[in-house]
């Protein structure tokens, strides 16, 4: 055995345990977190399952035992990986989902092929059989990347949608870590079982790449019980949109509400900084399920996108005007509280950098 799998594998394990027993016992008991939790539960779960396995492999290994070889192995550890963690991300994403049963469901074919072929193994039922297992479970992982990532995407477009009717700055959005793992844990599956079909030796660094990525996860998952105040009315919108159809501050017709946000953009209150939807809707006496409404059907734009261009148009007439502002007072004064988001906006919506703007300008 491979003293730098070994040295891995027993890290591996021992720090998937520990993360397990922290999401496990660590749990919060506000009600507002009811959904996290059972997220929060389902992880535990999961690495615990995921220290089992590299336990299982580790011992075996140790006391001589048949068992599938890494290429199995890796394969039915990428697919039950790739499976609970793109169902709970998409939870934390959309605290309305999170169907177990159907995960389950989606973990019942590898379960039997993964038991097939440890039986395969150990009462020798012959070479072409465990070739079968093996290229049966290659087939199910390539098919549910592909499916989960599609599943992925869509959730995750619809929170960015939800996010940019919301938020005004993308400088917001902490949930960008969620996307991030999803593309690392569909990426290093991939690369694992390219190198494991081709390269074998090599993938004695995966328990390696397990601690780093569990642990950077697990401090990610454990800080979201802090950033979902903040958060909160983007993920848990389908349940604030069904009260705000019951809102009695939603009266305003689509008339009304176009009058109320002329009167609004003439006195220039798209410049004060961090503006939400709902801080708005507030404002001219409406909700945002009807402002967003309005906004995506009527200007045919986001929320982001609305207030950003009032803002971009606001800081050509300032650098118009005065010359002599730096960037950071232009941005400042038209309600960005970050310079480069500014930059990037300015670029976004005119076509060309502030700098060159500006200069073209005198």
């Amino acid at each position: 055995m491979s003293k730098y799998f070994l040295f891995f594998a027993i890290g591996g394990f021992w720090t998937t345990l520990v993360l397990a027993m922290v999401f496990l016992f660590g749990r919060t008991h506000d009600v507002k977190l009811r959904e996290y939790n059972r997220a929060r539960n389902v992880m535990g779960f999961a690495y615990i399952f995921f220290a089992s396995i590299i336990l299982f492999e580790v011992t075996s290994r140790f006391l001589g035992f048949h068992h599938p070889g890494f290429k199995t192995s890796i394969l039915i550890f990428s697919i039950f990986q790739l499976l609970i963690f793109t169902q709970v991300n998409i939870s934390l994403i959309n605290l309305s989902f999170l169907p177990i049963r159907k995960l389950l469901y989606h973990m019942l074919p590898v379960t039997i092929l993964g038991i097939l072929s440890i039986l395969s193994y150990n009462l020798k039922w012959g070479f072409n059989l465990s070739t079968i297992i093996l290229y049966s479970l290659l087939l199910l992982y390539v098919v549910s990347v592909i499916i989960f990532g599609l599943i992925f995407t869509i959730h995750y477009k619809s929170y960015k949608k939800k996010f940019e009717n919301y938020f005004t700055e993308d400088s917001t959005n902490h949930l960008k870590w969620v996307y991030t793992s999803n593309v690392l844990i569909q990426s290093v599956g991939i690369i694992a079982v390219v190198i494991t079909l081709i390269f074998p030796a090599t993938i004695n660094l995966f328990p390696f790449l397990v601690i780093l990525f569990y642990t950077a996860y697990a401090i990610h998952f454990l800080n979201y019980k802090n950033v979902l105040h903040l958060v909160e009315p983007v993920v848990k919108e389908d349940l604030i949109e069904e009260t705000d159809k019951h809102s009695k501050t939603s009266l305003l017709t689509l008339k009304q509400i176009e009058s109320a946000l002329k009167i609004w953009e003439e006195k220039k209150l798209f410049t004060c900084p961090r503006l939400t939807i709902s801080i708005i809707a507030s404002q001219i006496s409406t909700n945002r399920t009807y402002l967003s409404h309005y906004l995506n059907s009527s200007k045919e734009k986001t929320f982001s996108d609305w207030i950003n261009e009032l803002r971009i148009e606001e800081a050509k007439k300032l650098m118009k005007a005065n010359k002599s502002l730096r960037l950071e007072e232009v941005s400042e004064q038209v309600g960005y509280t970050d310079k480069c988001y500014f930059s990037r906006c300015f670029l976004k919506y005119t076509g060309i950098n502030v700098s060159q703007w500006k200069n073209s300008q005198i």
